[in-house]
């Protein structure tokens, strides 16, 4: 290298990688998604008696159209990104590597914050069927923690992505 050539930007923004914009779109769809789901089943909870509200079927279809919404988003990012177009989804650029160290290790301290609370959600549920709790009342806390769970590896893994380690 000569003397008059600049060094490499180290501080520049990092390209999106795929993984990045897949947790994006998770925390989206997981946010919207629970957030519809909760809407429709608390005003029945509370104009309604426990075991008349219907939520079996609901929060099947939640996670089912929360998945599918998921994939359907990260497929439209992938491909505004393969366009080479800027919008809500940044594309990466050329040469983009799908998964690196990086990425591995990001996802690895996500997967443990994310552990965390679901690990006490699942100790909640076993006390509230300890104590013989109503099906609709095991079934939301967890369904609850997992959405919270996902939000916080998301969450987690965003900010390790945008402000390091």
């Amino acid at each position: 290298m000569a003397a008059d050539e600049p060094l490499p930007d180290d501080d520049g923004p990092i390209p999106m990688t795929a993984q990045e914009r897949t947790v994006w779109a998770t925390l989206v769809t997981v946010i919207v998604s629970s957030g519809a789901y909760f809407a429709l089943v608390v005003p029945r909870l509370l104009t309604r008696p426990v075991p008349e509200i219907s939520w079996v079927a609901p929060m099947l279809w939640t996670i089912g159209l929360s998945v599918a919404a998921a994939l359907v988003l990260t497929i439209a990012c992938e491909v505004i990104a393969a366009a080479g177009r800027r919008g809500s989804c940044v594309p990466a650029g050329r040469g983009e590597v799908t998964s690196d160290v990086r990425d591995r290790e990001i996802g690895r301290i996500g997967w443990g914050a994310s552990m965390t609370v679901i690990s006490v959600g699942f100790g909640a549920a076993l006390v509230l069927a300890m104590l013989d709790a109503d099906t609709f009342w095991i079934g939301n806390l967890l369904f609850l923690f997992g959405a919270v769970s996902a939000v916080v590896e998301t969450v987690t893994r965003i900010r390790l992505y945008r402000r390091g380690f």
